[in-house]
C-alpha cells in the first residue's frame, strides 16, 4: 500500500493506520507553573462583588458561585506569561500545516477586518475567575475576540464522582461543539474532565458549554480573550 506523508493531526490504530483529523478549530492543551496557578487563585480571592463583579457580563449561570473580573495592572501584570502559551500554540499550527501558514493568518485576521488600522499585535483584552458552587454551569456560548483560554485553579476530584440518572454523565466536565452531525461517523462533540493547572487555548468563536455538578464543593477557574491590535 502506497502511504502519503502528512503532518496533519492523526491517531495511529494498532494496526498502523493513521485516522487523519485535517478538519475543526485546533484546541491547545499544557499545563501551567503551580506558583502562577496559585496567585491567581489568591488575587482572585481580593476580589469583591462590589468592584468587581462580572456575572452580567457572562453568559454563566452562576446562581451560587460569582465571577469576577481582575483589575487593569493585574491584567498587565500576567499577559506576558500567557502570551508564552498562545506563541506555542500558532507556532504548534505552523509545524502541523508547514507552508499552508493560510490557515493561521486567516485565524488572526478576523478581528483585523474590523477595524480600519491594526497592528496584528495580540493584546490580552479580558481576564476574569470563576468561583463555582454545585449546580452552578455555563450554557453553550462563545467568546469575544480571537483566542480565549480557560485555566483551572481548583478542581475537586468528587465533582465528577456524583453523576445525574442520566445518559449523559458529564458532572463538571467542558464540552466544545462544532459542526453539523451529518452522519454517524462525524463527531461534534469533545468533552474534557478538567484538573488544576491545566491550560486550554481555543478560537474565541468555538462554542463550547460547562455542565453543573451535584456535590457541595468550589470549583475555580480563570478565563481571558486575545484580541488583535
Amino acid at each position: 500500500m502506497n502511504k502519503f506523508e502528512t503532518n496533519v493531526a492523526k491517531f495511529v490504530t494498532e494496526t498502523g493506520d493513521n485516522i487523519l483529523y485535517p478538519f475543526g478549530p485546533p484546541i491547545f492543551q499544557t499545563e501551567v507553573d503551580s506558583n502562577f496557578t496559585k496567585e491567581l487563585l489568591e488575587e482572585g480571592r481580593k476580589l469583591n462583588i462590589k468592584e468587581d463583579d462580572h456575572n452580567f457580563k457572562l453568559a454563566g449561570n452562576l446562581k451560587y458561585g460569582r465571577s469576577y473580573h481582575y483589575k487593569e495592572d493585574y491584567l498587565f501584570k500576567v499577559e506576558p506569561y500567557l502570551k508564552t502559551y498562545v506563541e506555542r500554540y500558532l507556532n504548534g499550527l505552523y509545524s502541523q500545516y508547514g507552508s499552508n501558514y493560510d490557515q493561521i493568518r486567516s485565524l488572526l485576521s478576523i478581528q483585523k477586518k474590523r477595524r480600519e488600522q491594526t497592528t496584528g499585535d495580540l493584546k490580552l483584552d479580558t481576564l476574569w475567575i470563576n468561583f463555582s458552587q454545585k449546580h452552578d454551569y455555563n450554557p453553550p456560548h462563545k467568546h469575544i475576540g480571537v483566542l480565549s483560554f480557560v485555566l483551572y485553579c481548583k478542581v475537586p476530584k468528587e465533582i465528577f464522582e456524583v453523576q445525574a440518572d442520566s445518559n449523559d454523565q458529564k458532572a463538571g466536565q467542558i464540552i466544545f461543539r462544532f459542526g453539523d452531525q451529518i452522519s454517524p461517523l462525524v463527531g461534534t462533540e469533545y468533552s474534557i474532565r478538567p484538573y488544576e493547572n491545566l491550560l486550554l487555548i481555543f478560537p474565541a468563536e468555538l462554542i463550547h458549554t460547562v455542565s453543573p455538578y451535584w456535590v457541595d464543593t468550589e470549583r475555580v477557574s480563570v478565563s481571558g480573550n486575545f484580541v488583535v491590535l
